[in-house]
């Protein structure tokens, strides 16, 4: 079988597996990325398949059946709410893991039924309130110092109470808050017992616990200050056309989303988001989408839930979904220090986007994503052009000026290509190899994402020039659509950052490094197209092309 052959092999295994899955398990949400439904069908399909959970695992498992749209009927989530229902009558708390089980109960029961669980959420809030530590934390002990990923599992016991309208101290995810914001590396990230060398990485950050204490100050904000990017007001129609609602102070704080009106937190919102955005810069610097930690699966749920709710903006879902997709096993199940049970749930509440389900049913559709174009800079927002979806648009691409394009909606491409079947892809490439002449750096990154998505092999010669594309953005997603199509989610170690590095003081020294960077990506990549592509395709001349540096060519 040839390398075109197994490519298109490739793409009908996942159809195959989408179909099969959507047979047995009929009601499954969708992730809106369909290789990702695939891997979310073999995992539900994996946990129910399981006759025996450790009692730690059996109402995460159960959660995370849920959040992907299993019936409560089922067996393993049915078994998973006995075990919560039983563990908080009986404030059964007890244990190592005495927080993180009050957590994930109080989320599975919060999510299933508020209303019957309400005085289950009740305990749990209570229990959890009163074994908080005096410096804000939550820990394996009373006599353990504090930990940050039981301080998370304890704010997150909070939150779920929270949104059953349990009482919840305020004061306590004030404080939680404040004990990370005040005991974090200087680096930005987290160890696992701040000021102690206790645990993974003995005291240095690390992937896991950075993002887990992100995200929980991220759930603190928007409990204490509401949504990062606010709430959108609905806008009420005047009554008879003529009177209309006065707007009371009640209203104005429902409008903020904040959970306590009331409450004065000791600790600012713009403080929680400066502290969260270093995280993300630690993160990003050391910019790992397969996780080597030794909870492996951790990461990608606690990443989760501090994108959703701090806004970390377009493209991390998939950039680290991929990686996370190299992790699942033949069988389905996702591999963690933990155990098969626990990574698999934890896999597919990222895949689910679980946080921002919550989100989305406690806010609505209100929540607005941050600004961070530079459109806004100087108080004036461009108006976006509409234009047609996908099929549309390329089917007049032959008589459309592309540089007279105002803006392209990246978001109707990307949907189009990620739902239409492999023949129409076929057929819109030539076209797509159109707007890659484009004028503008957006609609070039665009066809290089939509070729990208194709996972056609074929394109891998078109892809590697837009490496070397004159936009260094550009470049970046023709990375991206390498990774993808090549199935590598470290892309070789290029770095997604070309201009990473000391503090550039000069055009020239800009241009250098944007230069190392273009020829360093496209030697790489193309080394691996010479090694994998087919012998018919080769004819000599590109491997003398590639002898030539950059700085050269250009």
């Amino acid at each position: 079988m040839n390398q075109t052959s197994r490519c298109q092999a490739f793409w009908m295994v996942p159809l195959l597996l989408v179909a099969s899955a959507a047979s047995a398990n009929g009601q499954l949400k969708s992730t809106k990325v369909p290789r990702f439904d695939v891997a979310v069908a073999k995992a539900v399909s994996y946990l129910q398949k399981q006759d025996r959970f450790a009692e730690r695992d059996v109402s995460l498992a159960a959660y995370a059946l849920v959040k992907a749209g299993v019936s409560k009927n089922d067996k393993t989530v049915q078994k998973g709410l006995e075990v919560a229902v039983e563990r908080s009558s009986k404030n059964g708390y007890r244990g190592y893991d005495h927080i993180y089980l009050a957590g994930v109960d109080a989320m599975l029961l919060a999510d299933v039924d508020a209303e019957t669980y309400a005085p289950n959420l009740q305990t749990i809030a209570n229990y959890v309130a009163s074994t908080q530590h005096s410096d804000g934390s939550w820990s394996d002990g009373p006599r353990q110092p504090g930990d940050v990923s039981m301080t998370q599992y304890g704010v997150l016991a909070l939150w779920a109470a929270q949104r059953v309208n349990a009482q919840v101290p305020p004061a306590a995810l004030d404080n939680a808050a404040a004990y990370l914001m005040s005991n974090g590396n200087g680096d930005g990230g987290w160890g696992y017992r701040p000021g102690t060398t206790q645990g993974p990485g003995g005291g240095n950050s690390t992937h896991n616990m950075t993002v887990a204490a992100a995200g929980t100050i991220a759930v603190s904000r928007t409990l204490l200050h509401g949504p990062r990017g606010g709430v959108k007001k609905k806008k009420e129609e005047a009554k008879f056309g003529v009177l209309e609602k006065e707007e009371t102070a009640a209203d104005k704080a429902a409008q903020s989303g904040k959970a306590f009106p009331n409450y004065s937190a000791r600790t600012s919102a713009g403080a929680m988001d400066g502290r969260i955005d270093r995280a993300f810069g630690w993160n990003r610097a050391r910019f790992t989408p397969v996780s080597r930690a030794e909870h492996k699966i951790y990461y990608y749920y606690a990443l989760e839930r501090t994108a959703a709710l701090a806004d970390l903006g377009d493209g991390w879902f998939e950039t680290y979904g991929d990686g996370l997709l190299t992790l699942q096993g033949q069988d389905g199940s996702f591999k963690t220090h933990s155990g098969n049970n626990n990574g698999t749930s934890l896999a597919i509440l990222y895949f689910m986007r679980s946080t921002q389900q919550i989100l989305d049913k406690q806010y609505g559709t209100g929540i607005m994503a941050g600004g961070k174009d530079l459109s806004t800079l100087f108080g004036q927002k461009k108006e976006k052009k509409e234009l047609s979806p996908l099929g549309e648009l390329l089917g007049e691409l032959d008589n459309i000026d592309l540089s007279k394009l105002e803006d392209l909606n990246t978001d109707d491409i990307v949907e189009t290509v990620q739902f239409g079947n492999k023949e129409e892809l076929v057929g819109q490439v030539d076209k797509l190899k159109v707007l890659v002449k484009s004028s503008n750096a957006e609609h070039r990154q665009a066809a290089y994402y939509a070729l990208g998505r194709t996972g056609d092999f074929n394109l891998v010669p078109m892809i590697l020039d837009g490496l070397r594309d004159r936009n260094l953005d550009v470049g970046v997603q023709a990375l991206v659509a390498l990774r993808y199509i090549a199935r590598k989610p470290n892309g070789f170690g290029i770095s997604m950052e070309p201009l990473a590095g000391p503090r550039i003081t000069s055009d020239e020294q800009r241009l250098v490094r944007a230069n190392n960077w273009r020829d360093k990506a496209h030697r790489a990549w193309a080394d691996w197209y010479r090694r994998v592509r087919p012998y018919e395709e080769s004819d000599g001349l590109d491997e003398l092309e590639l002898l030539v540096p950059l700085s050269v060519r250009q």
